[in-house]
This record gives C-alpha cells, sequence and structure tokens, in this order.
C-alpha cells in the first residue's frame, strides 16, 4: 500500500515538472533566433538597443580567463563594449547609474547575475562581449553563448560571466 501511495506521488511529481518545464519552454523558444536585442531599464524607463546598436559604440578587445565545468582556466580574447557606455547609451547616465546599488543582468536560459553598481562604473571591469577569439558568440539555438555575454574580467572564476544577456535592470 505505502509502495503504491509512493508510486503515485512520483508520478504527479515528474507530471507537473513535465507541464511546468513545457510551459517555461513556451516563453523561452521565440526568443531562441533573438538576434541581440537587449532590454536596459532603470525605474520607469525601458530603453531597448539591438546588435548593431550596441556594437557601433566603439568596441574593444580584451582579455578574461574562461573557466567553464568542462574546461580549466583558459586565457580568452574577447571584442566587446563596456557594459557603463551602452547604459549611457540608453540614456542611463552615470549619475543615474550611482543612484542605484545593483544591477541585475537577465540571461535568455533564466540565468540571472546581480552585480554592484561600483562594479559597473570600475574601469574596464563589465563588458557586453560579441567575439571569443575572432569569431562571434553566436546565439543559443546555434550552440554559442551569445549573441551578447557579459564578462566581468575581475572574476577570475568566470563564475559571475552571463550567456545569452536579454535584459539589464537597475535596482
Amino acid at each position: 500500500m505505502k509502495n503504491k501511495k509512493l508510486i503515485i506521488i512520483i508520478a504527479l511529481l515528474a507530471l507537473s515538472i513535465s507541464v511546468l518545464g513545457y510551459i517555461n519552454m513556451k516563453n523561452i523558444s521565440p526568443r531562441l533566433d533573438d538576434e541581440g536585442t537587449i532590454t536596459f531599464i532603470a525605474g520607469e524607463k525601458s530603453v531597448q538597443l539591438t546588435f548593431d546598436e550596441i556594437t557601433s559604440l566603439g568596441s574593444k578587445d580584451f582579455r578574461a580567463t574562461e573557466d567553464t565545468s568542462t574546461t580549466g582556466p583558459t586565457p580568452r580574447k574577447y571584442k566587446g563594449v563596456l557594459l557603463k557606455n551602452v547604459l549611457n547609451e540608453a540614456t542611463i547616465d552615470d549619475d543615474t547609474i550611482s543612484s542605484y546599488t545593483k544591477v541585475i543582468i537577465t540571461g535568455l536560459d533564466g540565468y540571472v547575475i546581480a552585480l554592484g553598481v561600483d562594479e559597473i562604473l570600475a574601469r574596464k571591469n563589465v563588458y557586453l562581449a560579441f567575439e571569443k577569439d575572432g569569431k562571434p558568440l553566436g546565439t543559443m539555438k546555434k550552440g554559442g553563448s551569445g549573441p551578447f555575454q557579459m564578462i566581468a574580467t575581475a572574476d577570475m572564476f568566470a563564475q559571475r560571466w552571463c550567456k545569452y544577456v536579454i535584459e539589464v535592470r537597475l535596482e
């Protein structure tokens, strides 16, 4: 009798997980082909910038150490735009940024990273990268980590990086 109850409970949990996973995938699927539009939010203000608008802001080559679960620490050459400069382009100036305490970066896969405002304003620290080792990062659908990946160069273990960036929110 106890085994039947346990099997029924496990079956109901598995069904619930399947249904919720399907519902969540429906929210992600329309954006899988997204070619780099990011929404920037500060208070009531919301601005969207496209891939071309962001990459035209004076990209820089920089180095960062990529450290994934499948590879050891590997020095990489990236190309990207300072997040601070992108926020400025979204008409969010440094004084406005300073009036907040944290910046929340969200990826298409649901991954969320919080950074302090001081990290964003620090010189040459937080980038929205779009190339790695001279090649585009690629979209989630194409097996890439972009079109934009947030990289905090001061994070030596790459634990606070965010792939597939779709939203940057100041709080």
